[in-house]
Parts: C-alpha cells; structure tokens; sequence
C-alpha cells in the first residue's frame, strides 16, 4: 500500500508528523492511503492517484469539519465525491452518522497510534506534579490551570493568540512554562511528570453551535446531543501520548463513552467530574505515587502493544481488502 502524505494545514509538529509513515509505504499493490489535510485540499493528489483501485483517507479532523461554517470543507470531509473506499476517522459518532446517511460502510473508527520506534522503555525520575498542555477555550481549562499552579507544574501552549476571545485576557497566559515546544523535548518533560489533565472535547463559540444545527439530520448524530452545553466529543493525542510516556491520566467524565473507547476506566486511567476535585486529587496522586503506578503501566503497556502505528496500516489494509 502506498501512503502519500501532505501536512499542509496541520500544526508545526503534530504528533503525526512522527509517524515514518514511508516506513511502511510500498507501491505494489494499486492501494494507497492519503494522510494529511493537504491531501484533500489540495486536487493534485485526488488527481494523481484516481485510477488505484483501493483508495483510503485518514480524517483526524472531524468532527470540527460541522462547526466550521465552512460547506465545502465538510463536503470533502464527508467523502461527497465518494472518492475514497474507506474513510478512517477519530469520531466514532460521526462515523456511524455518516454510514447511516451514505447506507454504506465507508468511515471506519479508528484508535490514535503512537511510533513504536519511538516509545522509550526505560522509566524516568518523576520530577513533576501534573501537565496542561494545548489551548485555553473554556472555563475548564481556566480551571486546569488554577488547579495546577500550586504544584510543579507545566502548562505547554502555542500563545494566548491561538485561545478563544474571552479567554486571550484572562492573565492565565503567565503560567505558560513553554511555547510551541518541539514534541521530542515534550515526551522527555512528559516521562518526567505525574499526571496529565485532560477533556477530550472540543469547546464551541455560539456561533459554531449554530453552524452545527444549520446542518440537515443534525440531531441523529451522537456527537451533538450536548451542543446546546457547548461542547462535542473530540479525541485527540493526549490520551496515547500520556500513556506511552507513563504518566497517570486523569480525565474529566462527560456524557460519552469516547475515553472508554481505547482505554479503561479505574485501570488506564482515572476520571474526575468537577473541576473543583482536581487540588485534592492532584495533591493524593502527587503525594501517593505508588497507589496510582498500576494504572500508568496498564495503560503503558496497552497503548505499546496495541496501538501503534504498524497495527494502524493493519488496520488500514484489512479494512481496504473487504
């Protein structure tokens, strides 16, 4: 299978920049897959590679591709053109949505890999309470950081210019310990440190909102049952990233099962519901490390055996031959 990759559009050193996809990438058998919001921005590489037979995609966007606002974005997210045999997406709810209005087995969930190239095996010193990083666009993250500020912490972020409007001038940009740090230097910082938080959703503006339910069949699909609380489910890099670099993941409890999706509850992880829980719970975990070590190395050991990025092309291929 061929993959062809295009990171145009994605962040300067996203996770899956780190993938050495080519490692993997052979042109033998008229399959390939496309990685990266260049390859279907840009028609070059839909031209390109029209006449293979199996075609496949790697969305890692949706479902923020239905708050947008932008139609014809959504439409090339959505596999309008049915140029793609299979879509393999992050969102399970907008999989099934979108099979149910193709009435076709197109989109296919998919767990997020980490490089097994590049797991480090060795355990490192813990020298830190708790880890933020990313940006600042809701009240939780406001709340994260004022939680970890007391600790030895580190707060990670590309800029307050890159944080929601109402939050760009909080104040809370003065705990940011590093910008824009390259991913090899934050692994290493990662192995060092307790706890990461983590929410996996993305916080919508109003108008994002209303973007989603100007959308026809909104309502039938499971990311947008809470909308109107201002948020969707997105699952993005820190759960594996926590897990492969050992830390304890504590993770805010929300109205899906998408944390549960790859990792288990109470064995992988730990979950909390308010935000005013997380001193008390920062200061047990930080104070107690040997009660929480089991946790962190089912997770480890799950994310390096399961979830990597040769059991991803698997993946990839198995479903392509169907």
């Amino acid at each position: 299978m061929l993959i062809v990759e295009d990171y145009d559009g994605c962040y300067g050193d996203a996770l899956e920049k780190h993938y050495n996809f080519s490692k993997h990438s052979v042109d033998s058998d008229d399959k390939v897959l496309f990685h990266g919001m260049g390859c279907i921005e840009k028609t070059i590489h839909k031209e390109k590679y029209k006449n293979y037979n199996k075609k496949a995609y790697w969305n890692l966007e949706q479902p923020s591709a239905w708050y947008t606002g932008d139609p014809k974005f959504a439409k090339i997210s959505a596999n309008m053109d049915r140029y793609f045999d299979k879509v393999f997406t992050i969102c399970p709810y907008t999989c099934d949505w979108l099979n149910s209005i193709q009435k076709k087995q197109i989109f296919i969930p998919s767990f997020m890999p980490f490089n097994e190239d590049l797991v480090v095996k060795n355990k490192s010193e813990k020298v830190y309470d708790v880890i933020y990083w990313g940006h600042v666009s809701s009240q939780t993250h406001i709340n994260f950081i004022d939680a970890m500020k007391d600790f030895k912490y580190n707060f990670l972020s590309l800029g307050a210019s890159y944080w929601h409007n109402e939050f760009r001038f909080s104040g809370r940009d003065k705990y940011i310990t590093a910008v824009n740090m390259p991913r090899s230097e934050m692994w290493d910082l990662m192995r060092k440190t307790k706890i990461c938080l983590i929410t996996n959703h993305a916080y919508l503006k109003p108008h994002q909102i209303n973007n989603v339910k100007s959308i026809k069949n909104w309502k039938n699909c499971e990311a947008f049952r809470d909308i109107d609380n201002g948020w969707v489910p997105q699952y993005k890099t820190r759960m594996i990233e926590s897990a492969v670099n050992r830390m304890l993941m504590l993770v805010k409890k929300n109205p899906w099962d998408l944390d549960r999706k790859w990792f288990e509850p109470e064995k992988d992880f730990i979950y909390f519901e308010k935000d005013e829980e997380l001193p008390a719970l920062i200061e047990d975990i930080s104070s107690n490390w040997y009660k929480y070590e089991n946790v962190v190395e089912s997770a480890y050991k799950k994310a390096v055996t399961r979830y990597t990025v040769k059991n991803f092309i698997n993946l990839v291929k198995e479903n392509l031959d169907d």
